[in-house]
C-alpha cells in the first residue's frame, strides 16, 4: 500500500520479489504479448487517473486543480500514472518590463506542475524560507501528514486495482498460451 514517510516524500511499497518476477515475466514477453499487455493496462490506468481526479476535485488546496491539468497516463505495460512535471500551469508571473514602455512585462512563465505538486497534497503552514524571508500559509490548506487527495485516491483505489491487473496478466498469459 502507499506509505507517506517525511514531508515531501511520497513511496508505494511492493514486496521486491514479487516485482522482481513480475518485471521478469513482462520482460520475457514477446513483443505481440506485450502489446496486449499494454493495451490492457491503459484502461486501468486511465481508471486510476479518474479517482485521482475524483479526490482532486474535494481538495481544499486551490492549487490542486492546477495540478490535475498534468495527469497523463502513459501507455506501458504497468498501471501508470503521471502528476506533476514541467507543464506549466495557472497565471504567468515574474518576467521584466517590455521595452515600448506601455508598462506591459514580457518573458513571463507559470510555475512548473512539479513545484505545486506537494503542496497540492499535503497543505502548507507559515514559516521562514532558507535565507531567513517570512511566509504565509501559501497552499491555504493546512499541513496534513495523510495527504488530501493523491494517498487518498492510491489507498482507496490500489486494492482494487492491483487484483484487476493480476486477473489481466493471468488472462493475456492464458491466451497467448504461454502458462
Amino acid at each position: 500500500m502507499a506509505s507517506k514517510s517525511g514531508r515531501g516524500v511520497y513511496a508505494i511499497t511492493i514486496e521486491p520479489l514479487a516485482l522482481k518476477s513480475l518485471i521478469g515475466l513482462l520482460n520475457a514477453l514477446d513483443k505481440e504479448t506485450a502489446n496486449k499487455v499494454r493495451d490492457a493496462a491503459q484502461p486501468l490506468s486511465k481508471r486510476l487517473a479518474g479517482q485521482l481526479y475524483q479526490f482532486g476535485s474535494q481538495s481544499p488546496t486551490p492549487q490542486t486543480k492546477l495540478v490535475m491539468e498534468s495527469i497523463s497516463t502513459p501507455r506501458d505495460r504497468l498501471v501508470r500514472v503521471d502528476i506533476g512535471g514541467a507543464k506549466k500551469v495557472g497565471r504567468k508571473y515574474g518576467g521584466r518590463a517590455s521595452k515600448s514602455g506601455k508598462g506591459n512585462r514580457v518573458s513571463q512563465s507559470a510555475a512548473p506542475a512539479g513545484a505545486l505538486l506537494w503542496g497540492s497534497e499535503f497543505g502548507s503552514q507559515p514559516g521562514v524560507d532558507s535565507i531567513g524571508r517570512r511566509y504565509t500559509n501559501r497552499f491555504k490548506a493546512n499541513y496534513k501528514k495523510s495527504g488530501y487527495w493523491i494517498a487518498p485516491a492510491v489507498d482507496f483505489y490500489i486494492p482494487i486495482l492491483a487484483k484487476e491487473y493480476t486477473e489481466m496478466i493471468k488472462a493475456v498469459i492464458k491466451e497467448s498460451r504461454l502458462n
